[in-house]
């Protein structure tokens, strides 16, 4: 294996394992996870499924929607996206796993938890973005809305998040008669998560594959 390709997979597995750990503290602080987790998070409590497997779930729909998007256009290197989801999903789990035990007591260490997550999945985008080679379900599905409509995709991205937490809280609300799994943390990491990776990537300028 090509020693450049090498390194890739590695930023590649560093950024979506450090992106797992991310979720499982966002689910620590009781505050909701990103736009992007608060639906399998949601859906944790109704079904006896673990976060992780619905996350997996949740990418095999979103490839699904993208080969319907795209239909001819859809690209086998997009399947890809499929092992990337597995191991992202695996990896929530492990480190809900580990993190077992951290629980936030006050309102200002929920908080700490919040921003700690959002800087941390920021750091995550950014290696897996320098590692281009394949990205998450989601970005995938919001990439194809773009190509299939010649639509923005910052706007395809807000339309998206918006959608799943309104699927998520609308969810919850039905089920349970209350809203649960998102919180101000998921408007934070909303907001600050993409700040953060505009700030990051201009001095990750240094890293870059052909």
């Amino acid at each position: 294996m090509p020693t450049q390709l090498l390194l890739r997979l590695s930023i590649l597995l560093c950024g979506l394992i450090l992106l797992a750990f991310a979720v499982a503290i966002s689910i620590r602080s009781n505050l909701g996870t990103s736009p992007i987790s608060s639906l399998p998070y949601v859906y944790s409590f109704i079904l006896p499924l673990s976060v992780g497997t619905l996350t997996i779930l949740m990418h095999v729909l979103m490839i699904a929607l993208q080969k319907l998007l795209l239909k001819d256009n859809f690209r086998w290197t997009r399947w890809l996206q499929l092992p990337v989801g597995l191991i992202f999903g695996l990896g929530i789990d492990l480190m809900l796993w580990l993190t077992q035990s951290w629980s936030p007591i006050t309102y200002l260490q929920q908080i700490l938890y919040c921003l700690s997550s959002c800087a941390i999945t920021a750091i995550a985008v950014c290696m897996i973005i320098k590692a281009n080679l394949i990205f998450l379900a989601g970005e995938g599905l919001y990439q194809a809305f773009s190509l299939r409509f010649n639509w923005n995709f910052g706007s395809c991205k807000l339309y998206g998040d918006i959608a799943l937490i309104s699927i998520a809280v609308l969810s919850s609300l039905f089920v349970f008669h209350q809203i649960l799994g998102v919180r101000e943390g998921t408007i934070i990491a909303a907001v600050l998560v993409g700040i953060l990776v505009k700030m990051m990537l201009p001095r990750l300028a240094f890293i870059e594959f052909k």
